[in-house]
């Protein structure tokens, strides 16, 4: 529980005057059923007591018939942005979330997610790319700059950022980086801090961080530039320190169907026999946090990859994890993928 339950809570068998000490002390206008479970069964707020008064009934009698049963909620799956659009588009000010099981874990407030706290943890950009798999598109334009909706697809990536309180950008520019420096500036107009590297030779998704290191004193995340995520930035790096990881790498599924019968064999002796599998692997997503200690194992003027700093750190025994990403995502590597991102930004993006 993230928050302290007696503050919010009641029983089932609770009496309107248990109700009313509860309602009275957090301040809210409301408070949570719940069984012996703990499994939210509803809510009641003072409204609902000041009906229930009137009806006749007094402060000693119980809750039962009294609280709200079809009440409205998140699930732990919802990142903190799907639910302030989900409060804001029902005009409620808090929301409880529950688990698969229907059990209470938070409390949503709306006044806490509009204004997260200032991050001062870096994020780190690459927008390098020649983008030769998006061509003709890139002829003219660096990728990070194609419109996704009617925003560049860089923008979009800032602006989730700023939607978690990350506010220090560092861009690492190479292939037509003049155009986004020129769109950017100090990224002032866009409420952020911007400040950009200029590779003047291919160094990989890695090699540029060694550059500007002294920048780093807490951990960053790094993404790279073709990303488009729904991502809860916030509880990422959460999960980063929590689990006291060097480098965390965000993964999706990604399944393989097989539609042939695959036969398991030993020594030409069939041990079973699985009709038409299907594999699930977790796949790099091209989102990171690092913690500063580990840039020491990048190798300085030389194409230096993010998949080679995650082997040298592991290689080290520095501890790496994963976080999964069950938001929306989508690597715009290919002119189908660039499509598709244009068909789903309304769906789940707020432009």
């Amino acid at each position: 529980m993230k928050f302290p339950i007696e503050n919010y809570c009641i029983g089932t068998s609770s009496t309107i005057k248990e109700a009313m000490k509860v309602i009275d002390k957090n301040l809210t206008g409301g408070a949570l059923v719940v069984n012996e479970n703990n499994e939210l069964v509803g809510t009641i707020t003072d409204g609902d007591i000041r009906r229930a008064m009137l009806k006749g009934l007094s402060i000693n009698n119980s809750i039962e018939g009294t609280y709200f049963k079809n009440f409205k909620f998140v699930t732990e799956e919802h990142s903190k942005k799907k639910a302030k659009e989900y409060m804001l588009s029902n005009k409620i000010r808090q929301v409880p979330v529950i688990d698969k099981d229907k059990k209470l874990i938070d409390l949503y407030f709306l006044d806490d997610i509009l204004s997260y706290d200032k991050k001062d943890n870096y994020v780190f950009i690459l927008a390098g790319g020649l983008g030769t798999r998006l061509r003709p598109l890139t002829e003219t334009v660096p990728k990070p700059m194609l419109l996704v909706g009617d925003k560049p697809i860089l923008e979009l990536i800032i602006e989730q950022f700023k939607e978690y309180g990350f506010n220090n950008f560092i861009i690492s520019l190479n292939y037509k980086g003049e155009i986004i420096e020129e769109y950017f500036e100090d990224g002032k107009k866009f409420g952020v801090n911007i400040e950009y590297i200029r590779e003047t030779k291919k160094l990989g998704t890695a090699g540029s961080i060694a550059l500007v290191k002294e920048k780093f004193i807490k951990p960053f995340i790094v993404i790279n530039g073709d990303i488009l995520t729904g991502i809860d930035f916030e509880k990422f790096l959460n999960h980063h320190i929590k689990n006291n990881f060097n480098i965390t790498v965000g993964v999706r599924d990604y399944e393989v169907n097989v539609p042939y019968g695959v036969l398991v064999t030993d020594n030409m002796i069939i041990e079973s026999l699985e009709e038409k599998p299907t594999y699930k692997f977790n796949i790099n997503g091209g989102v990171y946090v690092v913690n500063p200690e580990v840039i020491k194992y990048i190798r300085k003027d030389e194409v230096y990859n993010m998949t080679d700093l995650i082997e040298d750190a592991m290689n080290n025994e520095c501890k790496t994890g994963i976080y999964e990403i069950t938001e929306y995502w989508k690597d715009i590597g290919q002119i189908d993928d660039y499509k598709k991102a244009n068909t789903d930004i309304h769906k789940f993006f707020k432009l």
